[in-house]
């Protein structure tokens, strides 16, 4: 059988000079530059996306498309113990349907993990989360209950752990200014760097919109 052949076959044979295609659309990232390079066109359903950033607010501004598309779905959105209050007023200027975001706080990081893998077991529409130093058996068992509940688990991380291997379906790193994002990881397809992002000052409007003030307060 010729390789051709193959490929029109199989779902799980792609070509490397090629993005390969989920069977199922993910959701829209909200920029195009991003979507063409992602196998579903968006972020992969039922899976683990890791977005590496030095600034919260920044990573934010990159999912709020994606956040107010699933609540118009009517998802749950939770967020599982961010590092700054989320702002009520910041989410609904963009497009977020409040009735449909939760958050959840937890005592330690430990108990913050378990949330979220019950949460996407549970089959929320997006878990967001803010965790650190993991093992690679704690991400494992994120992208199994991801797999399992059919929703999006976003991991939101310090750029310094790019370096470390990941079972996450989705790898992505985002410039300090928020106008950059380099594919670490990806499906059926090579990494890929510098993709510019349509955004303006996004970490200054996301942190000061989205989020009021951290955890303490200050």
């Amino acid at each position: 059988m010729k390789v051709e052949e193959l490929l029109r076959q199989g779902q799980g044979l792609w070509r490397g000079s090629e993005l390969s295609q989920e069977p199922d659309p993910g959701i829209a990232t909200g920029f195009s530059s991003l979507d063409k390079q992602l196998p579903g066109r968006g972020w992969p359903r039922g899976a683990i996306s890791e977005i590496l950033s030095d600034r919260p607010g920044g990573a934010m501004a990159l999912l709020m498309p994606a956040l107010a598309t699933l609540s118009r779905q009517s998802q749950q959105i939770i967020l599982v113990a961010p590092p700054y209050i989320p702002y009520a007023p910041g989410f609904s200027i963009n497009g977020v349907d409040l009735s449909r975001l939760l958050l959840v706080n937890g005592r330690d990081e430990k108990e913050c993990l378990w949330v979220l893998e019950q949460v996407l077991n549970a089959g929320c529409g997006a878990a967001l989360s803010w965790p650190q130093r993991l093992s690679r058996m704690a991400l494992r068992r994120l992208q199994l209950a991801a797999e399992r509940g059919g929703g999006i688990g976003f991991l939101l991380r310090q750029p310094q752990f790019s370096a470390e291997s990941s079972p996450a379906a989705l790898r992505l790193r985002i410039s300090a200014a928020g106008n950059l994002a380099d594919i670490l990881k990806r499906r059926g397809g090579w990494p890929v760097k510098g993709i510019r992002l349509d955004v303006n000052d996004s970490d200054h409007c996301a942190k000061n919109v989205i989020f009021a003030c951290d955890q303490r307060g200050e």
